[in-house]
């Protein structure tokens, strides 16, 4: 009997036989108690009673998928004989239960460096039907094309493997229905949160807004050379950065400025070719580098040195006017106009 039959259903059933008369011949049915089932028997007009077996309440095959029930046929002699049979009932099944998610909500957390083709996660449904009531089949519901090519759903065994590249600085949180559909026809749903977690796939970048640059060889210490501007696009200690001229060594700090340390002399270094590298928190930890010449400017610092302290000229009385006696020299470290040197 399929489960889905309407309670007042009827099932003839086999008539006992007796070859006594009269009293001593059947005359009637009894079924054993249940909760189910009860017995009807109708009398056909040449005496014969036929045992029916009438359905009162609905079957459920998941609850209870056989039902043993004793069919006793009795005469009315002295003593009263009795004979019996065995009524096996099998429920069949009817595709009254839809499948049912483990859960209806899956949170998953998955790395952005996965590799295409990685297994990211399963969804599971099960269903209390049989045969191809309970086969479920699974797919995408109401999910975006770009997402489709990120993740492919088996829809035999509810597996979802990674088919795209992760970017957790583009996307970090995606999230998907799930449907899981029986033979039958009946379906169930589940929503799947996907969070991305950031890797340190990223080198921090570094630029420069120059400020003073040439740089006088005046300036005092701690000027402002340049602005630095950082930046990583992972997050956490991923993006956490720290900067330092390559010369410092290792450590560094987070002040974004370029920053006069001591005084200039343009005379020892006209210029200065500085690397700057900024290093993150990750583990393992990465860096970026950046260039910048910084020209030094010159100051009229240095005064004027002649090649002798004290020249000593001999010269003969009877010289002509206009005739040079001696010639000197003097050098200024500077330069340009600020070594351009008058004598008087």
């Amino acid at each position: 009997i399929i489960e889905s039959t309407p309670p007042g259903a009827r099932f003839p059933l086999s008539r006992g036989r007796d070859p006594d008369i009269g009293e001593n011949s059947l005359q009637n049915y009894e079924l054993s108690p249940n909760l189910f089932f009860s017995l009807v028997v109708r009398e056909s007009p040449d005496g014969t009673k036929q045992p029916e077996l009438v359905l009162e309440k609905l079957l459920d095959r998941e609850k209870q998928r056989n039902h043993h029930l004793i069919l006793t046929a009795a005469d009315s002699g002295d003593p009263v004989r009795s004979g019996t049979a065995q009524i096996k009932i099998a429920v069949t099944d009817a595709n009254d239960n839809p499948p049912v998610f483990t859960k209806e909500i899956y949170k998953i957390q998955l790395l952005e460096n996965l590799p295409e083709g990685s297994l990211a996660f399963q969804v599971k449904a099960t269903d209390s039907d049989e045969g191809t009531n309970a086969e479920i089949t699974y797919s995408f519901s109401d999910i975006p094309n770009s997402v489709r090519q990120l993740f492919t759903l088996n829809p035999r065994t509810g597996y979802v493997n990674v088919t795209g590249p992760l970017d957790y600085e583009e996307v970090k949180y995606y999230e998907v229905t799930v449907e899981g559909k029986d033979g039958g026809g009946l379906s169930a749903h589940a929503k799947v949160h996907i969070d991305i977690l950031d890797v340190n796939d990223n080198i921090p970048t570094i630029s420069f807004l120059p400020i003073l640059n040439p740089i006088p060889e005046d300036a005092v210490p701690s000027t402002v050379v340049a602005l630095i501007n950082v930046r990583d696009r992972d997050s956490g200690d991923n993006g956490e950065v720290r900067c330092h001229i390559d010369s410092e060594g290792p450590g560094g700090n987070r002040r974004p400025e370029l920053v006069l340390a001591k005084a200039l002399d343009r005379e020892e270094a006209a210029f200065y070719e500085l690397v700057l590298k900024a290093s993150d928190g990750g583990d393992p930890a990465r860096t970026g580098t950046a260039r910048i010449r910084v020209a030094v400017v010159d100051a009229n610092d240095n005064a004027p040195v002649f090649s002798q302290s004290e020249y000593t000229v001999r010269v003969p009385e009877d010289l002509p006017v206009g005739y040079v006696l001696v010639a000197v020299t003097a050098t200024d470290a500077d330069e340009g106009i600020n070594a351009h040197v008058k004598y008087s």
